[in-house]
């Protein structure tokens, strides 16, 4: 007897009954806290319903086109007695005349246009430094199509054409109400005519009435 109450007496505690219970208990709890742990995974990164989202800056408006600028009206060209000049020569229309069909010629004889006959009068200085000569086949008649005309032949049966045609005219002299013949058809709208001191000169122009 004395030997079963030594053997109780010398048990170990843990392997008492009071003590098995209640440590079971705890190692079940500590794995379970342990497993359940494992889940969780912090806060949601989800965006709340009552957060507005980033409004996208509006594109901007495409600026209005800048007005074209107005081109620049060509300058109205000189009229008749207006002082034009063109390389030596100084020009003055004096006067459109429109004889028609036929003109009485100074040798006496009738001269006949292809159409009909359209005359220029123009005053001449030369403003050069040396005598000089017209030619009157390098002035140029113009229409209000832009067409253009040539001086008629019959041009030397004019009176005081050969004054200027086949006469030089000395620096600081002028000749005045020259002729120039044009022929062109009939009902043609005289609009300007080119005057040059050479076939080589850019030329001036002249609106005509």
């Amino acid at each position: 007897m004395a030997d079963r109450a030594y053997r109780k007496a010398s048990r170990p505690w843990f392997k008492k009954k009071r003590f098995i219970l209640p440590i079971a208990l705890v190692l079940v709890f500590v794995i379970s806290k342990a497993v359940g742990g494992g889940g969780d995974t912090g806060t949601s990164a989800t965006p709340s319903a009552d957060v507005p989202a980033a409004v996208a800056p509006k594109a901007a408006a495409p600026k209005a086109a800048a007005p074209k600028a107005a081109a620049p009206k060509a300058a109205a060209l000189p009229g008749i007695g207006a002082k034009v000049r063109d390389g030596k020569f100084e020009f003055v229309v004096t006067g459109v005349e429109h004889p028609g069909k036929t003109f009485q010629s100074q040798f006496g004889t009738t001269e006949t246009a292809q159409g009909e006959f359209v005359i220029v009068r123009i005053n001449i200085t030369n403003i050069g430094d040396a005598a000089q000569m017209i030619d009157s086949s390098s002035q140029q008649l113009f229409n209000d199509k832009g067409q253009k005309f040539a001086p008629s032949s019959a041009i030397m049966s004019l009176k005081g054409a050969d004054k200027i045609f086949i006469t030089n005219i000395n620096p600081g002299n002028s000749v005045t109400g020259a002729p120039l013949l044009f022929d062109v058809a009939p009902g043609t709208k005289i609009a300007s005519i080119e005057l040059h001191d050479s076939p080589f000169s850019s030329g001036v122009k002249v609106k005509l009435p």
